[in-house]
Parts: structure tokens; C-alpha cells; sequence
């Protein structure tokens, strides 16, 4: 079998929550023997082919980013030239859309990883492209089934979708000797206090000031991992206080001690553009009980209130602020939150469950 899937970008040069589910799923496509090509935009490079892990990584030269979408007009053609069973789209990717929905000679599946939402003002443009996508394509995975119940844009499309929940490497997050140390040294540098931990880009959603705001008072350090757009906006807001430590960018490597190090993990998000939370599975890898808003999305089936960890309503203060002070005062009950975080991710949410099921889906979709 040959997968050629259309992104947005790929990593090394990019990484966000679909990179990581492509590259997680990508790895296990490889092990099980099936060739596997991603075809994506640059992202501040020049194009051209490389190899990622097994995955042939095909990079249209890209003018820019408009309204979070690459401008790269090769990239149809690309696509096109590269031979393979079946086409996987990854959306939202309104450019990738309209090249899948006219390479006609091969299946088309599509996750839908997320509604388009910051750009929701440009519907009328990208809809009709974005549906004519999904009338081609034979099937249409899904993380969860709160999303499912939710999206607009699969509205009429039911009969495609399957449900596929994401899932993660979780060797990765072992507490390896490295690991240990490296969490020991990262504690020690924050005085031992008790952390609350952020990770994610520094963008509008994630609701980062709303956490900023919760942390007045609370007897913990808020360490918050990731760069963006939001980042000197959130450090004045911080204003220079000593309970606040924003770290930029972590490598991949160092970031599983980070988890280690905290005592709670919390994802404020504010709007269903937070659909799943990859970085929620990585926490739970490493035992931390979450804290999370109550979003109709898969971020509502990964963390079970009162059994992985609370969940507050969207962007208020106070409630998230009683629920970090609850879980960081209540050692005992955070404990017993996080181990039975780890038990439900190493049961549902692996890369491994993930893969076998996509293999099933591209069967499916090619009978």
C-alpha cells in the first residue's frame, strides 16, 4: 500500500498539534511496511524532497501565510505527480482541500482535525472548496465523538465519518534515567515550588491569559512552555511577576522531563479550535492529573472530569484558579488522578491503536 498525504507543513521545519498527529501516525504506517509520502508546504525554506523517518517529505515552495494558510501554488501539481494508492488530506487546509478534491485518479480519505474557526469570516470563500473536498472523499476521520456531534462543516456528511481518536508514542514520555534528571535539575531551578504546566503555541485560543489571570495568588509557579504570536501580549500581563517563567521553545528531547516536572497540566483553551489536545495524551503519559476547559470537542473525552482531572468552564479566572488550588493543595487526590490519566492513555489514546485503525480506514476506503 501507498499513502500520500497532504498537509499543511511537516516537521522538522514546523510543528504544531496535526504535525504531530501526521509524523505519530506516519511512524506507524512505516513499521507496518507501507510506503508513506507527505506532501506539504515550506515553511520559511525553500522547497524540495527530503526524508523524515522513513516518509518522503515533498515541500512546495510557499510566497507566505495568509489568514494561517500557506500560498504555495505548486502544490496541486506536486500532489498530483506523486504516485501512490490512496490520497489522505489533512484539514483544515483549505489549499490542500482544493488539490485533493481534483486528484480524481486515486481514493481520498480526510481527517478532520479541527472546524475552521479563527478564520471563520472567509466561509464563503473556502466552504464551497472545503465541501467539494468532502464529497469526494470516501471517508472522513474524526478524533472524537464530541467533535463529530459538533462540527458544521460535516453536517451532510455523517455517513463518511469514523471515529479515530488520536494517540502518541508513549515510550517517549518514559521517566528514563535522563529524564529523572533532567526533572530534577528543571525542579530545583524553580526552588521546588509546586508547578502548574502550559504547553502549546502562544496563540489567541488557548486561553493563556485566562491562566495568567487564575495564578494571582495561587501558591504554585505557572511555567509555560511554546512560542507565538500572543507571547509579549501574555508577558505583560504577567507584568514580571516571580510565580510566572515562560520557557520558549523546548526540544522534543528535553519536553518529556518538563511533564515529569510538574505537578499539574493544565490546557485553558477557550474555543472549539482546541479539538483534540494532543499535548493532554503527553501529559497523561507521565501520570499528571489535567486541568481543562468544557469544550464540545475531544478535549471533553480525553480528560473524564473527576477521575483524570477537573474541568472548568471556558474562560473563567476564579473556577480555574479553585481548581488548580484544589488539585496542587490535595497531593493524595492528584496522585490518584494522574495514575488513572496513564491508565486510559496507555488504553486508548497510543500511536499504535491509532495506526491499526487507520490501516482498517484506508482498506475501507479502498474495497
Amino acid at each position: 500500500m501507498r499513502v500520500v498525504h497532504c498537509g499543511k507543513f511537516y516537521p522538522p521545519q514546523y510543528n504544531g498539534g496535526l504535525e504531530a498527529v501526521m509524523v505519530g501516525l506516519n511512524a506507524e504506517l512505516v513499521r507496518r511496511g507501507i510506503s508513506v509520502t507527505a506532501v506539504v508546504s515550506a515553511w520559511r525554506s525553500p522547497g524540495g524532497v527530503d526524508e523524515v523517518a522513513g516518509v518522503r517529505v515533498v515541500r512546495a515552495a510557499a510566497w507566505g501565510v495568509l489568514f494561517s494558510q500557506p500560498v504555495a501554488p505548486s502544490l496541486p501539481s506536486l500532489l498530483r505527480r506523486e504516485p501512490g494508492d490512496l490520497v489522505h488530506l489533512h484539514h483544515p487546509n483549505p489549499l490542500g482541500d482544493w488539490a485533493a478534491s481534483r486528484d480524481r485518479g486515486r481514493p481520498l480519505v480526510i481527517t478532520h482535525h479541527s472546524e475552521i474557526v479563527r478564520q471563520r469570516f472567509l466561509w464563503p470563500a473556502v466552504g464551497p472548496v472545503v465541501r467539494a473536498a468532502l464529497q469526494r472523499a470516501r471517508l472522513v476521520a474524526i478524533g472524537s465523538e464530541q467533535l463529530l456531534r459538533t462540527s458544521q462543516e460535516l453536517r451532510g456528511f455523517e455517513s463518511k465519518a469514523r471515529v479515530i481518536p488520536f494517540g502518541i508514542d508513549t515510550a517517549r514520555f518514559a521517566l528514563t534515567p535522563f529524564v529523572a534528571t533532567r526533572a530534577r535539575e528543571l525542579r530545583a531551578r524553580w526552588q521546588d515550588r509546586p508547578v502548574v504546566l502550559g504547553v502549546g503555541r502562544l496563540v489567541g485560543y488557548k486561553g493563556y491569559d485566562v491562566l495568567l489571570q487564575a495564578s494571582r495568588g495561587l501558591d504554585a509557579l505557572v511555567v509555560i512552555v511554546g512560542t507565538g504570536p500572543e507571547e509579549r501580549r501574555l508577558r505583560a500581563l504577567a507584568g514580571g511577576r516571580s510565580n510566572v517563567v515562560f520557557a520558549g521553545h523546548v526540544p522534543d528531547e528535553e519536553l518529556p522531563a518538563y511533564y515529569h516536572a510538574c505537578d499539574v497540566f493544565c490546557l485553558p483553551s477557550l474555543s472549539i479550535a482546541e479539538a483534540f489536545g494532543m499535548v493532554l495524551l503527553e501529559a497523561m503519559a507521565c501520570g499528571k492529573p489535567l486541568v481543562t476547559t468544557a469544550l464540545p470537542t475531544g478535549v471533553s473525552a480525553v480528560n473524564r472530569d473527576g477521575q483524570t482531572g477537573l474541568v472548568v468552564q471556558p474562560g473563567d479566572a476564579g473556577a480555574l484558579a479553585e481548581a488548580l488550588a484544589a488539585l496542587l493543595a490535595d497531593q493524595p487526590l492528584g496522585a490518584s488522578m494522574g495514575a488513572a490519566a496513564k491508565v486510559v492513555q496507555a488504553r486508548e489514546y497510543t500511536a499504535e491503536l491509532m495506526g491499526e485503525r487507520y490501516v482498517a480506514l484506508y482498506r475501507e476506503a479502498l474495497a
